[in-house]
């Protein structure tokens, strides 16, 4: 037989706000020639790993493993770039 537990304390039952840290956004940056990279991840220094799904350029497609893109050499490659919609 099961039964209702009578020790629950019947103290201040109040809801409590707390302030949680803010969710963390995907980078999504893109280049001179309109072309769009989207944060697919993290190196192992914790910088974003930025891939372009879509180059305009067809001689720039390819799995994306033999470069490590991060932000700083999608700039000096590609640059200047801008964000959009995402963490800058």
């Amino acid at each position: 037989m099961i039964t209702s537990p009578t020790n629950i304390p019947s103290g201040d039952r109040r809801t409590v706000r707390v302030a949680l840290p803010p969710a963390p956004v995907a980078l999504v940056l893109v280049d001179r020639d309109g072309d769009v990279w989207r944060q697919a991840g993290t190196t192992a220094a914790g910088e974003p790993l930025m891939v372009c799904d879509s180059p305009q350029n067809p001689e720039d497609r390819g799995e994306g493993e033999s470069f490590p893109w991060t932000p700083e050499a999608i700039r000096a490659w590609f640059g200047p770039v801008r964000t959009l919609g995402g963490a800058a």
